[in-house]
């Protein structure tokens, strides 16, 4: 399905319901309303199998759609959308892709924060002892196994996660195309053959001073033909809601991109950037 009027949505966010969320629900649909955005899509995590028991706790799947249910009665101005963050691991796959069978969810959301069975964000012991290229180049070749592997997603998340917690200065930072050039090429043509999209994170401007992926590897995607994007702050409190998503957009515009993206019942609609 294809619009061409531009829409205002945050495909990546994190309530209470996630491990680490600090907003409640109603907290988030009131921030959102007051600035402008029309359409949201809830991405709480799932981490099965993860090392740290912390994160491993999936949000009360009844209470969840209760509360969401709840939000769109009193939010008939605000397209809420239910959707998941898959933390992948791969001994636990079948487990996960089970329990999405079961959920019935608007969208998913394929993501990679463990490398062997180091979360990136555990800088301190994902960083000992590696130099850049080895830290980024294996968390490219954990990230395109994952992306090949899976079937049941719809969008990848954040490439380039490794890079907001890497511990070099400004100009090393961001994760490039170069890093990694045959793990981009191998996730980008099944992306874009298969019809799925490609997540622009918007948390890498704190993080890194660019997009998460970063420009070249954008610029990478649509070379090769990449059409379809979603656009996600990956906020987790009311402060960061919707932060730098228009600039986002524009940006992917102006480097040719074509489509912005939502879901429903994981059926697309695709609007004009």
């Amino acid at each position: 399905m294809f619009h061409v009027k531009q829409r205002r949505m945050d495909y990546h966010l994190h309530t209470v319901h996630s491990f680490d969320g600090r907003q409640t629900m109603r907290e988030l649909c009131e921030t959102m309303v007051q600035r402008g955005v029309d359409e949201i899509c809830l991405t709480e995590h799932i981490e099965p199998g993860h090392p740290d028991p912390t994160v491993d706790v999936p949000p009360l799947w009844d209470v969840w759609r209760q509360e969401i249910a709840e939000m769109r009665r009193a939010f008939p101005m605000l397209t809420i959308r239910a959707g998941v963050e898959i933390g992948d691991r791969t001994p636990d796959r079948e487990r996960t892709q089970q329990l999405l069978r079961e959920l019935h969810l608007d969208y998913h959301l394929l993501s990679l924060h463990l490398v062997n069975d180091v979360d990136c964000y555990d800088a301190a012991r994902y960083y000992a002892g590696k130099t850049r290229q080895r830290a980024y180049r294996d968390y490219m070749e954990a990230k395109a196994e994952s992306v090949l592997a899976w079937q049941d997603f719809d969008c990848v998340a954040h490439i380039g996660y490794v890079s907001r917690y890497a511990p070099y200065d400004s100009a090393e930072k961001a994760l490039r195309y170069e890093d990694a050039p045959d793990a981009f090429d191998a996730i980008f043509r099944k992306l874009i053959a298969e019809g799925k999209c490609l997540e622009v994170n918007t948390s890498g401007y704190r993080d890194t001073g660019d997009d998460l992926p970063s420009t070249g590897i954008l610029r990478r995607y649509i070379e090769l033909g990449g059409e379809l994007f979603t656009f996600g702050s990956d906020s987790h409190d009311t402060a960061r809601d919707y932060e730098r998503i228009d600039e986002a957009r524009e940006h992917v515009r102006s480097l040719g991109g074509k489509y912005q993206v939502s879901f429903r019942n994981r059926e697309m609609t695709m609007y004009e950037l």
